[in-house]
């Protein structure tokens, strides 16, 4: 497996391609850096997520590829065309915005037709396109009503509605499904990416959410502080991430990051040790007797109860959280907390200030960090 897409491989099937782009703004009379070099790519037909915390450059990075700000260096090639000088209106690429931004006083209908209407096209062609997306939209019964009777959901649908219809080379979302509740966001997003594959569209979406990226990318661009630090598939980026503070963004509970060292085929950890493979062997083997960070995800480990009067070799439990099927279970042992996730039913066996063993499930899915930087030294090529 490989841990990382080189950016702008197989240009041919990009039908974008950022490159070297930089953004600074002024801020109390300071220049402050939103962009810093960035480059990735959005393949034709695909759906793209930039993911990162508020602040890491996600909008700026859309509002750039809009046309709606002016990159201070760096280069915007949209389906071949460098997009230099090239006006928002003129670039074929609609944006859906956090906010909803509907017309209050135009119905579910004269929101989505406004901008045909304005392209000047022939009634019996806006009513077909309007009536076409609102069906697939689940939302042709509340095209006569205004916004300020419908739902937050619908709304959201008559936004993302008002875009569709007018089928752009590209779709830009930032942190469209921000404002609606969990069971909303999680009933919009799968119908985003239904509507992708279903008509090929192109979609490139901005969200702070790591699962909503999990759940709809085919692609995810991990941004922070203005650069990219990644740019995987979803599954790679939480496999293999490339570096500590990645994989504690992406994951909840959050991993498990312990100082650890390693002696003859075996890592020893806040208070346990256990064998390890070869491959983290060899890694880890000639590392400085400061020793290593040691990456374990809470499903990836397992706890015992301890029956045993001895003193040594048990943790306790700090904490229980109960998260439907699943129950995230907090341990102490010499001084280090430790999240793990278990099943619920197997959770109800465990209760705050019960004494426990642990182990990890899998040592192949084991990651290793270094101490200076927490780099992770299991990719191919880290230094």
């Amino acid at each position: 497996m490989t841990c990382e897409h080189c950016p702008l491989e197989n240009s041919r099937e990009n039908l974008l391609e950022a490159s070297n782009l930089s953004k600074r703004f002024k801020s109390r009379g300071t220049l402050k850096t939103a962009l810093d070099n960035v480059t990735f790519c959005v393949p034709r037909g695909s759906l793209t997520v930039i993911l990162g915390p508020a602040g890491a450059g996600k909008t700026t990075a859309l509002r750039l590829l809009a046309g709606l700000e002016k990159e201070d260096a760096g280069s915007i090639v949209l389906d071949g065309l460098n997009m230099s000088g090239v006006e928002p209106r003129a670039r074929d690429v609609a944006m859906i915005f956090d906010n909803l931004a509907l017309y209050p006083n135009k119905t579910g209908f004269g929101n989505m037709a406004s901008p045909l209407r304005e392209r000047r096209l022939p009634a019996q062609e806006i009513e077909r396109r309007v009536r076409d997306v609102a069906a697939k939209l689940r939302i042709l019964h509340i095209l006569d009503r205004l916004p300020g009777t419908m739902s937050g959901g619908e709304r959201q649908r008559v936004a993302m509605g008002r875009v569709l219809v007018r089928s752009p080379r590209l779709f830009l979302l930032d942190e469209p499904l921000s404002s609606l509740d969990a069971p909303l966001r999680i009933e919009l997003r799968a119908e985003i990416k239904r509507l992708q594959r279903e008509q090929g569209h192109t979609f490139l979406m901005a969200t702070p959410d790591f699962s909503e990226a999990m759940a709809i990318a085919d692609t995810v661009i991990l941004l922070r502080e203005g650069q990219v630090l990644q740019t995987a598939a979803p599954q790679e980026l939480y496999d293999c991430p490339v570096d500590s503070e990645a994989a504690r963004f992406v994951g909840a509970p959050q991993i498990n990051i312990l100082p650890a060292f390693y002696n003859e085929g075996r890592v020893r950890t806040a208070g346990i040790s256990f064998p390890v493979p070869d491959r983290i062997a060899l890694t880890v083997a000639n590392l400085p007797l400061e020793g290593f960070l040691l990456g374990l995800r809470p499903e990836n480990i397992r706890l015992e109860s301890v029956t045993s009067t001895v003193n040594d070799g048990w943790a306790k439990i700090i904490d229980v959280e109960a998260m439907g099927l699943r129950r995230s279970i907090t341990i102490e042992q010499q001084g280090a907390h430790i999240r793990v996730l278990t099943d619920a039913l197997r959770g109800e066996d465990f209760s705050i200030g019960q004494r426990v063993v642990w182990r990890p499930v899998d040592t192949e899915r084991l990651l290793v960090f270094s101490r200076k930087g927490g780099k992770n030294l299991l990719r191919p090529n880290t230094a």
